[in-house]
């Protein structure tokens, strides 16, 4: 009997296990179907504006105002189970940290643990909420827009099955004019009044142009992790499957034995009752 009722706990873990899964799966397959379209559709949109954001820093008066160092950025999640998705991101980042000797910024829980105790450069932490806004990540990207240069590691959508891991490389110094413009005639700022003066503006600029692609990249990467996380929930899914089915068969034939114990038990004191009786 003991065995009987360890197989129906068991049981009754892996149903609850199936369903939880279940469940995340279906979570993430509706955040998928409310992201996939908006973001895959926006990604010529990111390019193009940062493409317009170099050229209207040739026309600036001034550089922005930035440290001269570098920046990794590790996008994670703050929840769910992704797989080795976010290993991958993870040792990417690190690789990047250590060969560029840079300062290292992560967004959400689940990547703090491998660099919670790295004290030899700048660490930044921020959590970053699944429905985060664009106001919602301002001190980020604000943080972000202090570097000259920036490399974001993050997660990138290509399918429902494959998620790959990508880098984005970004600088926030005034982009050289090429040959082509040598010979331009150079714009005369003092035609121009700025409020409140031209420094500002051009920082306000970096800061906004630099958390428009840092939001973009937020969603790229919530997108490939939901992607991950309804695999892997799938995965889990199937597997508690056959795991029930498999401790049906063993919880099936142990009531069988302690059916049958019963009724020798039952057979044999009847027929010592019998035998006495004679």
């Amino acid at each position: 009997m003991p065995k009987v009722t360890a197989l129906k706990n068991e049981l009754k873990t892996v149903d609850q296990l199936s369903e939880m899964t279940k469940i995340l799966e279906e979570t993430a397959a509706r955040d998928i179907s409310q992201m996939r379209e908006r973001i895959v559709k926006s990604r010529p949109y990111f390019v193009e504006a940062w493409k317009i954001y170099r050229l209207l820093q040739r026309l600036a008066p001034e550089q922005p105002n930035v440290m001269n160092k570098q920046l990794v950025v590790g996008i994670t999640p703050e929840w769910g189970m992704t797989g080795n998705l976010l290993t991958r991101v993870l040792i990417r980042s690190e690789e990047l940290y250590e060969h560029y000797e840079a300062d290292l910024l992560l967004t959400g829980k689940m990547g703090r643990d491998r660099f919670a105790d790295r004290d030899e450069r700048t660490i930044h932490f921020f959590n970053v909420p699944k429905k985060a806004t664009y106001n919602d990540i301002q001190e980020l990207y604000k943080t972000v827009a202090k570097y000259s240069q920036i490399h974001i590691v993050y997660p990138r959508f290509e399918s429902l099955s494959k998620q790959t891991v990508a880098v984005a490389s970004l600088s926030t110094k005034k982009a050289p004019k090429d040959d082509t413009e040598a010979d331009e005639d150079p714009i005369d700022a003092t035609r121009f009044l700025i409020e409140p003066d031209a420094q500002s503006v051009v920082d306000y600029m970096n800061e906004i142009m630099v958390g428009l692609v840092i939001y973009s990249y937020f969603s790229e990467a919530l997108l490939a992790y939901s992607a991950a996380q309804m695999v892997a929930m799938r995965s889990a899914y199937d597997n508690a499957k056959d795991e029930h089915r498999r401790l049906s068969i063993k919880y099936n034939k142990a009531r069988r034995e302690v059916i049958d114990s019963k009724l020798r038990e039952l057979y044999e004191s009847r027929f010592v009752e019998k035998g006495s009786a004679l």
